[in-house]
């Protein structure tokens, strides 16, 4: 079989699952924030989204360094609901957070503080959309490139706070739901914002789709039918659908029913099966996985050896067949070193032919 490009080989790994497989198991191990590292920045000023060329030169060159087959365009979870309004702190060597000790919604009546925004105009989103395009244009036609969105129930958690957020979906369903379907308008637009970009995916990220943070009920009445309208949207624009759930026991049936998405990058298997293996044979055939190295105790943790041999023993579980991208399950720590980002290329490359 000739070499793919990595476009190629991601591209048959999501659309050919089943009916046919990659020169290889392709490779990515989701380096975002650790780019910033290439980019000359401090990783405050890369999650600030204030150099644009300076974020692709950080892209372009980890590309060249690692050797990987395509990249997420996450800055981090805040973007989302800065956009609304919500202050964002920007440690220089962590992960922007919002004030947890002064959340934005501070009450069940400021739901209605969440308005329609323009996301082709928002600081950081119009950041996400200009790195794309720029992206594009330099490395489209040969690495997957892969928009981002998180999900409503996550943005809106953020700007209130997850314990009370949850108090209000139970008590104040009618406000919480109000923002919602102002922020599923503005992130449908942002997606398809992402896709006319030249992103040849758009991930959603449907955290709260788990049973270590909701419940399948409280998820598919607050998230279901705007994640399902945004998938939609991606889809109908020629992009790729994924989902991103680092939750424990994914309601893999509920995100597949209201998204069908070509791929799940996940650190964890479904709520009805028991193990990686199990995972295969159930969910397998119907959408690709993209995971599932854990990424603090084996990619940023982990020696040479055991990097190694988590690479070798995922690709004998899931690559028969196709349908499998090597990755960690979540983010690559951004201050993790990169040369085990690179140790999961190379192993992946050695242990991942096909025949």
């Amino acid at each position: 079989m000739a070499e793919m490009t990595g476009l190629e080989r991601v591209a048959v790994a999501i659309t050919q699952n089943g009916k046919s497989v990659p020169d290889r198991v392709p490779v990515a191990p989701l380096v975002c924030g650790a780019t910033h590292r290439f980019s000359g920045q401090t990783y405050g000023d890369w999650s600030r989204g204030i150099d644009v060329d300076a974020f692709v030169h950080g892209h372009v060159d980890s590309l060249e360094m690692l050797g990987h087959d395509g990249m997420v365009m996450l800055l981090d979870l805040s973007v989302e609901p800065e956009a609304f309004g919500m202050p964002v702190v920007y440690p220089e060597m962590d992960t922007a957070h919002p004030n947890y000790d002064s959340p934005w919604i501070k009450g069940p009546d400021d739901y209605a503080k969440v308005k329609k925004i323009d996301p082709r105009k928002s600081r950081r989103m119009k950041f996400v959309i200009e790195a794309i395009k720029k992206l594009s244009e330099k490395i489209g036609k040969t690495h997957a490139i892969v928009g981002f969105v998180y999900g409503s129930m996550g943005t809106l958690s953020m700007m209130r706070g997850p314990e009370n957020f949850f108090m209000d979906c139970l008590e104040h369903p009618d406000k919480v739901m109000s923002a919602i379907k102002v922020i599923d308008e503005v992130l449908n637009e942002y997606a398809l914002a992402q896709v006319q970009a030249g992103a040849h995916s758009v991930c959603y990220d449907n955290l709260y789709a788990s049973e270590s943070i909701a419940s399948k009920a409280v998820w598919e009445k607050f998230e279901g039918a705007g994640m399902k309208t945004v998938c939609d949207t991606i889809r109908n624009n020629g992009a790729l659908v994924s989902h991103h759930n680092c939750g424990n026991g994914i309601y893999f049936d509920k995100i597949i029913e209201w998204g069908a998405p070509h791929a799940v990058s996940h650190a964890y298997v479904a709520d009805d099966v028991d193990s990686w293996e199990e995972q295969k044979r159930k969910w397998g055939p119907k959408t690709t996985t993209i995971g599932w190295m854990p990424p603090g105790p084996v990619a940023m943790l982990g020696t040479p050896e055991e990097i190694e041999e988590e690479v070798k023993a995922e690709i004998e579980i899931y690559a028969k067949g196709g349908g499998f991208i090597m990755a960690t399950g979540c983010e690559f720590p951004p201050n993790a070193p990169l040369r085990n980002a690179k140790r999961i290329v190379d192993a992946a490359h050695k242990y991942g032919v096909y025949a």
